[in-house]
């Protein structure tokens, strides 16, 4: 059968206008039979399957036209940039990263643009573990992964529980593509080893820390501190209260807050005392806002009843600023914590 000849310029843009129309209306069988039969181009392709994918229900369509187009119309960048872009729209990112496989073998290489696109989807809306797979394939491509990228792949392991995953990404993926991980990213792993109860990975990762020369802040020291109170060593807490104030990172209000909570939590009503009492002789005061979370803390414990006379003596003691005996009374005293106001 003989082939058409190519249409001139301007009547081959009234095609592929007519090819887009016909595709977003659903015309499929019109639209495949104007494109097999006279506008078997790249550009054509390009244009019914941005159409397709502009309509959710037809995206389905596109990978189809794609195949029919294979044997006239070679796919291109933008052949992919435009089906990729859709799916991620369609929340379907592990498809559109499968897309992206299929252009080195056609002697296209992925741009660091629409790896990023697929990249952040996946973080967004696909299985962590797809998304730190993903890292892999675009170095494979010579597309290394930036610092974003990274810390989208590391929340997004930390978000499905995946610690040792994550802390992989900090203490190894991100050095392998000369990202520097910051004082942020460890605070984030401490939490997160913490909250697991994995204390050994949380001294592990406080030294590997300052291994770096990565000098923490009061509130990296904070959640140290909040670590080792929740493993029982409050001398070991008491003690990193004394070495913040070495290493010229005074500790604040808060850090004295966690250090409290801890002695209630352990029994420990006399040191609970001292401790407050220490922090009021420095001159630090318990704000409404560091109120709050010392009192969240208490109660995520079981233990603001129990420690209602203490809060109450560092009120009266001038320990609290900015809070009158309202804002006290309804901070401490919650419904589930005690029968009368104070």
């Amino acid at each position: 059968m003989s082939c058409s000849p190519p249409p001139e310029p301007d009547h081959h843009h009234r095609l592929l206008a007519t090819l887009a129309t016909l595709a977003r209306h659903g015309r499929l069988a019109a639209a495949a039979t104007l494109f097999s039969t006279v506008v078997r181009t790249t550009r054509a392709l390009n244009t019914i399957l941005a159409a397709l994918c502009s309509t959710p229900s037809l995206l389905r369509v596109a990978p189809s036209m794609l195949l029919l187009a294979a044997p006239t119309a070679a796919p291109d960048a933008a052949t992919f940039r435009v089906l990729a872009s859709a799916l991620c729209r369609a929340r379907r990112p592990s498809a559109a990263a499968d897309l992206l496989l299929c252009m080195p073998p056609l002697l296209l290489d992925p741009d660091s643009r629409l790896c990023r696109a697929v990249l952040s989807s996946l973080c967004r809306c696909a299985p962590a573990r797809d998304a730190a797979a993903f890292l892999d394939d675009m170095r494979r491509w010579g597309v290394s992964p930036s610092g974003l990228d990274h810390r989208a792949v590391f929340r997004a392991l930390l978000r499905e529980g995946m610690v040792a995953e994550a802390y992989g990404v900090v203490r190894e993926k991100m050095d392998s593509d000369g990202v520097a991980p910051g004082v942020a990213d460890f605070e984030l792993m401490l939490r997160a080893f913490s909250e697991r109860g994995q204390f050994d990975a949380v001294d592990e990762a406080f030294d590997e820390m300052l291994l770096r020369g990565i000098v923490p802040g009061v509130a990296v020291y904070n959640v140290y501190v909040a670590a080792l109170c929740r493993k029982g060593d409050l001398p070991g807490a008491r003690l990193m209260v004394d070495c913040m104030e070495r290493a010229g990172c005074p500790p604040d209000v808060r850090t004295f807050g966690v250090v409290v909570a801890g002695c209630v939590s352990a029994g420990d009503a006399t040191a609970a005392r001292d401790v407050a009492s220490e922090a009021v002789r420095r001159g630090l005061r318990w704000d409404a806002p560091a109120l709050a979370e010392l009192v969240g803390l208490l109660r995520a414990d079981g233990h603001v009843a129990a420690a209602h006379g203490l809060l109450l003596e560092v009120f009266l003691h001038g320990g609290c600023t900015g809070v009158d005996a309202s804002a006290f009374g309804q901070l401490i005293c919650a419904s589930d914590d005690c029968s009368t106001s104070l």
